[in-house]
């Protein structure tokens, strides 16, 4: 019996072993391939570049960078074997006392609190298996890791590990943990920084040096002390680092920079390169932007949005705060945001607290701006709370932390009640109480560090006043808001067609939508200048005299049918100003964006001919086919025209944008060379494209014949789609040169001339040209012009259509975020003139008459023609009469 019991407790011994065996063996054939180092290819962050080779942003899924085992310091993989598994190089992938030692721990404190696995199944399980906590992965882990180490050397299993954990903070593998919380290279850390990365790993989160220091200090203590004990380091070594403090850093966040071009290079190299290779593959992308230009458009947009946004009226304090312990607190935690956004440094201190971040100011600080404590500095927009409200001097104290500063009536008279249907300047408060009333939490932009009023100043001595406090003692502040109008900003070099800066709205974080290149808008009477460029090609010269005089346009059946109900539709096209000037020349038509005028060219030279004039030059949007066209009422991306206004400044040649300059990959290899921001839009630009080379290859082998020529000119008639002036040997050459500089001398008259409608962009200093544009009810504002060197447009509205407010033209809202930019974007480059091409003659020319200046011309014009166009008489005296009934009575 007893023998039987033997042979049974045997077979049945035998049988689990063969089936530990077999259990083995199918979990091991389910292993995944080894690999080697070779082989290792991790997800690494692709980093951008801007034109000067300045960082600019990352695309990533995980943020890492790559480091050779060799250049990583002997102390920082001793910080980590030290903390993960001191006996690495002793055991063959596991260690059966560390799992036992942990097994015990766990089962004393019925939860799992000490893990066993060594660096190898750490490897294991993080670059080859899932992180799912089962007994089977659990042994999957163990034979992958002794595979492992029979197939790859120790320093090998090192490098892997070290590249690839998770550091927290978006941060992968120890170079890149460096960059992410030191702004450092693993090469440079010092002990006490390499202890705190090696107590990372078992919780990123948790013992994060950023978001919990006094945990992050414990586990560096850890760290420290098991390598003394270990005998990496001496105690004294381990001690005096402890003891040290450590400076950490919060990400960089780069979305600061430039969000909506970050976004737009993202969204091209996805589909020319695939996802996985811009996400993952570490590549080095060299884009077109000019970051210092990116920034002064970003502030110029932010800038011009505020004031337009004020204009329309104060939308009122964020809350009222009556208790006086309420106000302190509030102040309290406004000065802690305002410290901690004033650097990205935290100090860790060997008792585990930060630090408290006290901003030093310097000896120049202290001196310039001895009332501003060093984490407000001029133009920043912060939070106060009013103190006192003074009718009677006109002004506002306002509490700030560690500060005081005074806003003057005179700066405020715009905080009335929002009213788009009333203009800004007549409905001026007249008190700040009618804004404002103590209590108040506002913001308030820092305008001055001592407060100062000309107002106060200017009267007279003896003048009974209100007592004051000595103002001196206060800084000068303005009451302020965030806009909620949305605008955009597109700027191109127009000499190597560089995207320098672009802006697609006012808050990337709340909203992603990209309004410079995304956004469709009626452009108004931006459009104006393509039709004008269309009429210069069909006999129109800039002297050309054109009647500006109300006109009626009738569509459709009979006034009125039998019961008295017409289906006639009626236009009746009028200027902005609602009058009409008489003979008005074609330059002084669009000088002063007269709209009659306009229509009456539209007419006269064929809608269909200014449509396929506008495509040539680029303009892919829907246009309206009709005598609306001519005053802006299709939509068009601000991107579509502003670069076509660039190709005026380039003498007619195409434009294609330069988004990318080159992408290499993580070896240096070179996957794409210059990329154009057209491609975005291959779809829509394609067919048209692709349609005009066609056609100008046969008009160029019909050159050949000139009865080929006649036989075109004839057929097509005026309305020719297939035209000398817009096809040329040279495929980029979209229109004449000549016709494209007398377009740019007519733009610089919009800027020059006393009646134009840029004549604030004079303020550039430089030899500019553009031209306005606005559309009905003011629901859009537009500005795009170029010099010699940069073209920018600029859009202004809202998302959803309404009104910006009464009076809110191109010139008023678009034009001053062009000036602001274009006079940072020029700063350090030479003055220079639009460069004049073959075919062209000047002439001074009578404003009123466009015929040659006399000795009787009362403003002469110096005017560039195309040659054989130019006047040859000059005015006499019966043509220089002035009609005196030009006004539009009807009206």
């Amino acid at each position: 019996m007893l023998k039987k019991i033997l042979l049974f407790c045997v077979a049945l011994g035998l049988v689990g072993i063969l089936g530990v065996y077999l259990i083995i063996q199918s979990v091991r054939s389910g292993l995944p391939q080894l690999i080697t180092v070779k082989d290792y290819q991790p997800l690494l962050v692709s980093q951008v570049y801007d034109r000067n080779n300045k960082k600019i942003g990352e695309f990533f899924r995980e943020r890492r960078t790559l480091v050779p085992y060799e250049k990583i310091p002997k102390n920082l993989v001793n910080a980590f074997l030290a903390a993960e598994d001191d006996q690495f190089f002793s055991h063959k992938g596991i260690n059966p006392q560390a799992i036992f030692r942990a097994a015990l721990a766990n089962l004393r404190a019925g939860r799992s609190v000490q893990g066993g696995s060594t660096i190898t199944q750490q490897v294991a399980k993080t670059l080859l298996l899932s992180s799912e906590k089962t007994l089977t992965r659990k042994l999957r882990d163990i034979l992958l890791a002794i595979e492992m180490e029979k197939n790859l050397s120790k320093e090998d299993i090192l490098f892997l590990y070290l590249n690839q954990i998770y550091f927290g903070q978006g941060a992968y593998g120890v170079e890149q943990a460096a960059q992410t919380y030191y702004r450092k290279p693993v090469s440079k850390l010092t002990l006490s920084e390499m202890a705190i990365l090696a107590g990372l790993p078992q919780a990123p989160s948790r013992y994060s040096p950023v978001s919990n220091p006094l945990r992050a200090k414990e586990r560096q203590i850890y760290v420290l002390r098991r390598m003394a004990d270990v005998g990496y380091v001496s105690k004294e070594e381990s001690e005096a680092a402890i003891k040290e403090p450590v400076k950490v850093y919060v990400r960089e966040n780069y979305e600061e920079y430039a969000p909506f071009y970050l976004e737009t290079v993202r969204q091209l190299l996805v589909n020319q390169l695939g996802e996985d290779m811009v996400l993952d593959k570490g590549l080095k992308i060299y884009t077109s932007l000019d970051l210092t230009k990116q920034m002064a458009a970003q502030e110029s947009v932010k800038e011009g949005l505020k004031s337009l946004d004020k204009r329309q009226g104060y939308r009122g304090p964020s809350k009222n705060l009556s208790d006086e312990d309420a106000i302190e607190e509030f102040l309290k935690e406004n000065q802690k945001k305002l410290i901690s956004d004033f650097t990205p440094e935290r100090t860790i201190l060997p008792d585990g607290k930060f630090a408290d971040i006290v901003p030093v100011k310097s000896a120049q600080d202290e001196k310039l701006h001895p009332l501003l404590p060093p984490y407000i500095k001029l133009k920043d927009t912060v939070n106060g709370v009013v103190e006192k409200v003074d009718d009677a001097l006109g002004l506002v104290y306002v509490k700030l932390p560690e500060t005081r500063g005074v806003i003057d009536i005179e700066t405020m008279t715009w905080a009335r009640k929002p009213d788009s249907e009333a203009r800004y300047d007549l409905a001026a408060i007249k008190k700040p109480s009618e804004a404002l009333k103590k209590g108040d939490v506002i913001l308030v932009k820092v305008v001055a560090d001592q407060f100062n009023s000309t107002r106060l100043a200017s009267k007279k001595k003896g003048q009974p006043t209100a007592a004051a406090p000595d103002l001196s003692k206060f800084i000068g502040l303005e009451l302020d808001q965030e806009p909620l109008v949305e605008g955009a900003l597109i700027s191109f070099d127009q000499e190597n067609q560089d995207v320098l800066a672009m802006v697609g709205g006012s808050n990337f974080a709340k909203s992603e939508f990209n309004r410079a290149i995304q956004a469709p808008r009626q452009t108004g009477s931006a459009f104006k200048a393509i039709v004008y460029a269309s009429a210069l090609e069909k006999g129109y010269t800039p002297a050309t005299p054109i009647m500006d005089a109300p006109i009626v346009y009738e569509e459709g059946g009979a006034a009125d049918d039998a019961e008295g109900q017409g289906d006639m539709k009626v236009w009746k096209p009028s200027n902005h100003s609602k009058s009409f000037g008489g003979d008005i020349l074609f330059r002084n038509a669009l000088v002063k964006s007269l709209n009659i005028p306009t229509v009456k060219i539209i007419e006269d030279v064929g809608v269909p001919w200014s449509m396929e004039y506008a495509r040539r030059l680029g303009i892919y949007s829907p246009l309206n086919p009709d005598f609306t066209l001519a005053l802006g009422s299709s939509s068009v991306t601000l991107y579509e025209m502003t670069k076509a206004f660039a190709e005026f400044g380039r003498l007619g040649k195409r434009l294609s944008p330069l988004l990318i300059h080159k992408v290499d990959d993580a070896n240096g290899k070179n996957l794409l060379k210059t990329v154009s921001l057209d491609a975005r839009f291959d779809k829509e630009i394609k067919a048209i494209n692709d349609g005009f080379e066609e056609r100008r290859k046969a008009f160029l082998e019909a050159m050949n014949d000139p009865a080929k020529v006649e036989e075109m000119k004839k057929k097509e008639g005026k309305n020719a789609k297939l035209d000398p002036s817009i096809f040329f040997q040279d495929a980029d050459q979209l229109i004449r040169p000549s016709t494209a500089y007398v377009m740019t001398t007519l733009l610089k008259g919009v800027v020059e001339d006393a009646g134009g409608t840029g004549g604030r962009a004079r303020a550039v200093g430089r030899e500019v040209a553009g031209k306005t544009g606005s559309t009905n009810n003011y629901f859009d504002a537009w500005f795009i012009g170029y010099s010699p060197q940069i073209s920018t447009g600029v859009w202004v509205g809202f998302d959803k259509e309404k009104s910006l407010g009464k009076g809110e033209v191109g010139g008023r809202s678009a034009l001053p975020i062009w000036v602001d930019y274009m006079k940072a974007a020029h700063e350090g480059l030479p003055q220079m003139t639009f460069p004049v091409p073959d075919g062209i003659v000047f002439a001074n020319i009578d404003s009123e008459t466009g015929k040659l200046a006399s000795a009787s011309t009362k403003k002469i014009i110096r005017q560039a023609f195309v040659e054989g166009t130019e006047p040859t008489a000059a005015s006499n005296k019966a043509e220089e009469a002035t009609d005196f009934y030009k006004q539009d009575l009807s009206e």
